[in-house]
């Protein structure tokens, strides 16, 4: 059997049982192009290992590409496709994972206010289009994929409800958002309307010049130029920059000191940053809250005068 017909058939099985698959799907077909129009017979283990080690290094995408390959043997082995799987059977360390970049409010201050070195006669909406999506990526800490899926529609200004629909875990959820950023989104609403709306209502918010949906590889690349505008990076040596994604972990990093602050029940309020963020379970909020200087000593701070009580109980 050809091992695109067979990766085609395992995609749609996937993707049949209620799987979106879109990831994963993305490196079978990557592998299918490196391995060529091949008998899945005739895939070879050096091959395989060259389209694993990808640039000679090895990465968590490593690791993501091998275990999407093992899913994708078992299935074939299973069904007698083949007997044998072509992947090493010894795997080097995964890396490890990457440390979120908690930038400062002056940080942000300084990538919102380099979004005006973006104006362009070619795309005349391009400054206040990123300009507003920092500042929802911030003020909301929505995953980037969910902001960029916005379309018009789903931004209600009027009760500042924004709508999230067919999430990473595919659910719909309610946003709301402060009035601050409320009237930056209805700022950019009206110029936003301007542009072509191809689908009218159902159109992006965040747009191309042509009212297209932006993509995230050019998302991605200009946020990395405003983060070079606005000087900010990691130490000399290090393996990579400060993420887009990195605004979401700051909005709840931000958030927690906020509550530790104000002097607020932060176990009884965690549950709400939860739902706000869009995760099924509190543990995955708790991977959000990489550990500051600051949230460290506002959480030392408050077990101090928690024992303090505790003393004087006794």
């Amino acid at each position: 059997m050809k091992l695109l017909d067979l990766i085609s058939d395992y995609i749609a099985f996937k993707q049949g049982i209620g799987m979106r698959f879109r990831s994963d799907s993305g490196v079978l077909r990557a592998f299918c192009r490196a391995m060529g129009d091949v008998e899945l017979s005739e895939v070879e283990p050096e091959a395989v290992q060259v389209f694993l080690m990808g640039k000679d290094t090895v990465t968590s995408f490593w690791h993501q590409k091998y275990k999407v390959l093992g899913s994708f043997y078992r299935f074939a082995i299973a069904r007698g496709f083949t007997d044998t799987s072509p992947l090493p059977e010894i795997t080097p360390k995964c890396p490890a994972p990457l440390t979120p970049y908690i930038y400062t409010v002056e940080e942000l201050r300084r990538m919102v206010a380099a979004t005006e070195r973006l104006q362009s006669p070619v795309s005349p909406l391009q400054a206040a289009t990123f300009r507003t999506l920092l500042l929802l990526l911030y003020g909301t800490g929505m995953r980037i994929g969910e902001a960029l899926a916005l379309a018009l529609i789903d931004v209600d200004l009027e009760n500042s409800l924004i709508t999230v629909h067919d999430t990473k875990f595919y659910k719909s959820r309610f946003v709301p958002t402060g009035p601050n950023l409320t009237r930056e989104l209805a700022t950019y609403a009206r110029r936003r309307r301007i542009l072509l709306l191809p689908e009218g209502e159902s159109s992006a918010f965040f747009a191309t010049k042509t009212g297209h949906r932006l993509s995230y590889h050019r998302t991605n690349r200009v946020f990395g130029r405003i983060r070079k505008l606005a000087g900010i990076h990691r130490e000399a040596g290090a393996r990579y920059q400060p993420r887009i994604h990195d605004l979401r972990h700051t909005a709840a990093v931000h958030r927690l000191i906020a509550w530790y602050r104000e002097g607020a029940d932060v176990q009884r309020l965690l549950p709400q940053l939860t739902t706000y963020l869009g995760h099924v379970e509190l543990k995955s909020t708790q991977r959000y809250l990489t550990m500051t200087s600051e949230l460290l000593e506002r959480a030392s701070f408050r077990f101090e005068e928690y024992a303090k009580g505790e003393d004087c109980h006794e």
